[in-house]
């Protein structure tokens, strides 16, 4: 076998581990399809469409895959020609037409025809020569006010190109791209039509699904002064091409980013080339170079092509959009000086040849492998290297990173109605599965809601709300993660029915006990494959999968935490997470202690020290020792433990602060008797 054929398979089989399997990435897209449609209704009726974009959208799960969300006004609608306003309805539709006289290509101006009721639209128009338009500038401030309205972190957003962007730990934030959408296809941009049919790539039933799917435009010019100009940006469409790659090009464009993070970028004080260049270019390099075999064993020449084409055009300071060839993209950036000195860094890595990737700490650990065992073989077949378990851990961690909640009997209504609609259609399992998942969550989310709703209205009608609560519980448990039975125990402990709370409490235990049951990835694999390897992903959910315990800070789950959960909030973290043991221990303390069982509630007190002193992680994880701690110091506090309570307290204190608690934890501190000090 050629050796450069060997390095790449086994540089495929790395990214694979890497950056995603073909079923991984399946999964992700998939996934996040589901999610977004049955959100879809709930977000417009807020007053704002949107969709996710960006790495993630696309299939990523690298360290530094970005989080962008697109949000336009669904009354808004852009139009390419004057005579498309007829397909319109007004005043139920704001039309705003695109005017392109004296602009660069990839850029329009837009103007208002008709009245808005969007007040941060209203607030962006300029008018000139009697033509009311929309200045990119003013619209993109606009919503930025408006994000410092809302809830820490989002409130700290800040300005960053056409978006506002936020964060709250180092790799956690998103991307916010306020714009408008059009459903309609730009003129400049219909020649790609004809270059695609011409090129066979990407296939025709996609290329007339991404122009019906129409673009958007963002606030952003040419140039930072331009305040009319806006860019028209292909998102949605870029997405979908993404989609129909293969595994190996899907794999050639991780390459390539993380080549540029690690490699490119890693010795510039200020990065000059961006993740989209790449994206654009692998995507010219599929289309124009209709030699290359995109196989695993080719994929190392695959992305010397890309590299090249890189160099390419850096030496000619021209990055041809791929959807509007005229728009130079690196018009602005790439020129004079810093041409000069990128071109050399690129060329004096080109100069390495292919082994300039072991520069990159991500890819040099599976060359190294092949470089030092030349006489391996390696099978690409994703069964050979990605095992059934972690495929499913895949799918757990994928619906794990749903969080929504309900706050309101209308949002209850729109989302079960949209599951429904969307079961009745044809699905994968991926989708089945996160449907399942989602109503487990709609239902669990609505009974904290009335739950909330029932402690603050003291007047209500407080029987007809328990029932409804504890139905929706018992309803959510029969879909959903074997520890979700925990929340209805929560539920039995604050309506003082703590027989029936340790009822619930004791069978938790023994199924959370099973030999095959999973929690974030760790179970024994040759038990969980005996006994789960023919069961349907709905009932491997149902049966073998622990998670972690969500408390949304905007619902009341148990008197104990309340203060927890406002101190987080206040601090900008919406949940507490809490490990099921923990929230298992928790609730049999809580119980005995009111039924006036010490023994037991001293027992109990015992086993959940216990498992904080002597746990490796695998049961409490560091992001989650804080609240642990945190829950057996008041516990203990509750139980007159005073000493203990103190020494858990400061446990606390010393852990990574994930749940923002120092301020709670310093308050019970001092709220203890002096004899606890």
């Amino acid at each position: 076998m050629n050796h450069l054929h060997r390095l790449s398979e086994i540089v495929y089989i790395g990214l694979c581990r890497e950056v995603g399997s073909p079923a991984e990435v399946r999964i992700r897209r998939e996934v996040t399809d589901t999610v977004e449609a049955v959100r879809k209704p709930v977000d417009i009726m807020s007053g704002l469409d949107g969709m996710k974009s960006g790495s993630k959208r696309e299939g990523f799960r690298l360290r530094t895959s970005d989080e962008d969300i697109m949000f336009w006004p669904p009354d808004h609608t852009v139009i390419c020609d004057l005579s498309q306003i007829r397909l319109y309805r007004i005043p139920q539709h704001t039309v705003i037409l695109m005017e392109f006289d004296d602009l660069p290509p990839g850029f329009t101006r837009l103007n208002l025809m008709n009245q808005s009721n969007n007040s941060q639209t209203i607030s962006s128009c300029i008018v000139m020569n009697n033509i009311t338009h929309i200045s990119s500038i003013l619209f993109r401030d606009n919503y930025l006010r408006f994000l410092k309205t809302c809830t820490f972190p989002i409130s700290t957003a800040v300005p960053h190109g056409p978006c506002s962007t936020y964060s709250l730990f180092q790799d956690a934030g998103a991307d916010f791209a306020f714009c408008f959408q059009s459903n309609h296809w730009p003129t400049s941009a219909k020649p790609w039509i004809q270059r695609c049919r011409e090129r066979g790539w990407p296939d025709q039933n996609t290329v007339l699904d991404i122009f019906k799917g129409g673009f958007h435009v963002v606030p952003i010019g040419s140039k930072p002064e331009n305040e009319l100009e806006w860019r028209i940006s292909f998102s949605r469409a870029e997405q979908k091409l993404v989609y129909t790659m293969n595994h190996c090009q899907f794999l050639c464009y991780g390459l390539f980013k993380i080549f540029l993070i690690e490699i490119i970028n890693l010795h510039i004080n200020s990065p000059i080339l961006c993740s989209y260049f790449i994206k654009t270019i692998v995507f010219w390099v599929i289309q124009t170079n209709t030699s290359l075999s995109w196989t695993p064993d080719n994929l190392l020449s695959c992305f010397w092509e890309s590299f090249k084409l890189l160099i390419f055009m850096v030496l000619t300071g021209n990055c041809p959009n791929f959807f509007i060839p005229q728009n130079n993209m690196f018009r602005v950036k790439v020129t004079g000086s810093v041409q000069t000195s990128l071109l050399s860094q690129l060329y004096g890595l080109y100069s390495k040849g292919i082994s300039c990737l072991l520069l990159s700490k991500t890819i040099r650990p599976y060359l190294s492998i092949a470089i030092f065992n030349k006489t391996l073989r390696f099978s690409t077949d994703e069964s050979s290297f990605i095992s059934s378990r972690y495929l499913d851990i895949s799918l757990i961690n994928e619906l794990l990173m749903f969080h929504h909640t309900i706050e309101s009997a209308e949002e209850f209504v729109i989302y079960i109605k949209q599951i429904e609609r969307l079961i009745r259609g044809v699905l994968t399992s991926y989708p089945s599965l996160m449907l399942q998942y989602m109503t487990t969550s709609v239902l669990r989310n609505t009974a904290m809601f009335l739950q909330t709703c029932m402690y603050i209205n003291e007047n209500g009608n407080k029987v007809c709300l328990k029932a409804k609560v504890a139905a929706l519980l018992k309803q959510s448990c029969k879909f959903g993660c074997l520890s979700d039975i925990l929340y209805l125990a929560m539920y039995f402990y604050r309506t003082r029915r703590y027989e029936d709370a340790l009822s619930y409490l004791h069978k938790a235990q023994e199924r959370m006990s099973l030999p095959y049951v999973m929690y974030r990835g760790h179970v024994n694999v040759d038990v969980y494959r005996h006994y789960m390897e023919r069961n349907t992903l709905g009932t491997k959910m149902r049966r073998a999968v622990v998670r972690n315990i969500d408390l949304y800070c905007i619902y009341s789950y148990l008197d104990e935490l309340v203060f927890e959960q406002e101190i987080s909030k206040k601090h900008g973290v919406h949940l507490l997470h809490i490990p099921p043991l923990v929230m298992l221990h928790m609730l049999f303390i809580l119980n005995h202690h009111r039924l006036g069982d010490t023994i037991r509630s001293q027992q109990s007190l015992q086993d959940l020290n216990t498992l904080l002193l002597y746990d490796d992680e695998v049961h409490v994880p560091p992001l989650s020792r804080d609240i642990s701690w945190q829950i057996l110091g008041i516990c203990q506090q509750i139980c007159r433990d005073y000493s203990g309570a103190l020494q858990s307290y400061q446990y606390s204190l010393q852990q990574m602060s994930f749940h923002k608690l120092h301020e709670a934890t310093n308050f019970r501190v001092i709220s203890l008797p002096t004899v606890a000090v």
